[in-house]
């Protein structure tokens, strides 16, 4: 797999900081490219782009729609993916948070808000992303037929989320059980 957008352009145009472990944000890049941004353009476009890269051939459409759509997403994304992950550190005996003399930690709501709002901002460039593959998707044959195996992965067609509960669901499911009445 190729990389779409390399470590040094993710930690000039964005938040994330000089000193931050390239190893935290290359594992961040790889994540956001793969579940999101692949989410959002299907495996077929997708695939034409990432062996494209490896080729070195990519097509004057293939770049303008990268440069100017897919990277812009997929930075927001790693910063998304990465953020909740610098607060804390995976160690043989236990998850412990990071601890500085110069800092403090936030709290969970804080790190909550910090990242729904990454997430708020992700959202709207897939959706730059989104509107620009429907509007010329006749150039980018691959989006709306990236294949018919198993394993392909469709375009979303939305790229916001909602998790605010709208009420009954008004089903007899098993599962309306859980929800508040």
């Amino acid at each position: 797999m190729a990389s779409f957008v390399d470590i040094p352009f993710v930690k000039e145009y964005t938040i994330i900081d000089e000193n931050i472990d390239d190893k935290y944000i290359r594992l961040a890049i790889k994540e956001a490219q793969e579940i999101e941004i692949r989410s959002y353009i299907g495996s077929g476009l997708y695939d034409e782009i990432d062996n494209g890269i490896t080729a070195g051939n990519l097509s004057a459409l293939n770049i303008i729609l990268l440069d100017s759509y897919i990277i812009p997403a997929l930075i927001k994304w790693t910063v998304y993916r990465l953020s909740p992950w610098l607060a804390f550190k995976f160690t043989n005996k236990n998850i412990v948070r990071k601890n500085s003399d110069n800092s403090s930690s936030i709290d969970f709501n804080e790190l909550d808000k910090i990242t729904e709002q990454l997430r708020n901002d992700a959202e709207y460039y897939s959706n730059r992303l989104v509107k620009y593959l429907n509007e010329n998707s006749i150039n980018y044959p691959k989006y709306l037929n990236p294949g018919t195996g198993m394993d392909t992965i469709y375009p979303k067609t939305n790229s916001f989320t909602c998790s605010i509960y709208l009420g009954e669901t008004g089903g007899t499911d098993e599962t309306d059980k859980n929800f508040p009445k």
